[in-house]
């Protein structure tokens, strides 16, 4: 289900959403922009899970290890092979001296503007964009930058904790399912008007936030762990990222303070029609 609009006012200019989802258009734009330093420009700014648990020695010998052997190719793309007919492979260097380019609690914050391709990152500012508008409006700009980047960098440990490897780790997800969190307990009963794939016939649907959100995690993401610990080759989506996400963005949004809107501030004024079709 591809989420399109809630039913859910704001009452304020939500400025930091929009500047997060120009943001990430234009780091994209700029990751497209590499050419051939498209992936080690990646490792830079990526999230190296690794790299927060090792020193760089141990580091080092963890690139060694894990680095791919690839089959050697002549100029005319022919794999090469040896006097037994097997192929000739090469390991290939993995681009060490990047990912050690900034602290691992840096690139703990620049891998969440990072995305693997274009349906990445549209799939995630539709996302921020629907529901990150209610969350800045409640919070605030300064607290909803605070509550997205910890929920963020909160996914991104998740994940490295269960899987410390050396596979570099990008994208909002981890942030934009805390934002997912917080909208769930904030606004159960939103209305949430969804595209629905099926086949070659796409049809729209509307249910209240609960629904909506709990059938995504679920499918999208709890099934998808399931599966990735029965098969951990299966996909290369970082899962636990979402769902430590999605735990710290629940539980900020209960501890930080909310801004009211206007109705909220002014329960005794007299309710005219023009509110009422705001409110539904």
């Amino acid at each position: 289900m591809i989420p399109i609009r809630d039913d859910n006012p704001t009452w304020h200019v939500t400025y930091v959403t929009i500047t997060l989802i120009a943001l990430n258009a234009l780091v994209f734009v700029v990751e497209v922009g590499q050419g051939k330093n498209f992936e080690p420009f990646l490792w830079k700014y990526g999230f190296v899970p690794a790299e927060l648990f090792k020193d760089n020695n141990d580091l080092r010998q963890e690139f060694v290890d894990k680095a791919p052997a690839r089959p050697v190719v002549d100029r005319q793309g022919r794999v090469l092979v040896d006097g037994f007919g097997q192929r000739i492979l090469r390991r290939v260097d993995l681009p060490y001296k990047e990912t050690i380019a900034f602290p691992a609690w840096i690139n703990l914050i620049t891998c969440m503007f990072l995305h693997g391709g274009w349906m990445h990152l549209i799939g995630n500012m539709v996302f921020l964009w629907v529901f990150g508008n209610n969350i800045e409006d409640r919070l605030g700009p300064a607290l909803f930058l605070f509550f997205y980047l910890a929920s963020g960098i909160a996914g991104s440990i998740a994940h490295a904790y269960v899987d410390p490897g050396v596979v570099p780790l990008v994208g909002a997800s981890g942030a934009i399912s805390g934002v997912l969190g917080g909208y769930i307990l904030l606004f159960p009963k939103a209305r949430v008007l969804a595209v629905v794939p099926a086949g070659w016939y796409w049809f729209t649907i509307k249910l209240p936030a609960w629904a909506f959100l709990g059938v995504y995690y679920l499918s999208q993401n709890i099934f998808g762990a399931l599966r990735g610990s029965f098969m951990p080759d299966s996909s290369n989506v970082a899962y636990l990222a979402h769902l430590g996400g999605f735990a710290v963005g629940a539980g900020l949004i209960f501890l930080l303070p909310h801004r009211k809107s206007p109705i909220m501030r002014s329960p005794a004024r007299p309710i005219h029609d023009d509110d009422v079709d705001i409110v539904i």
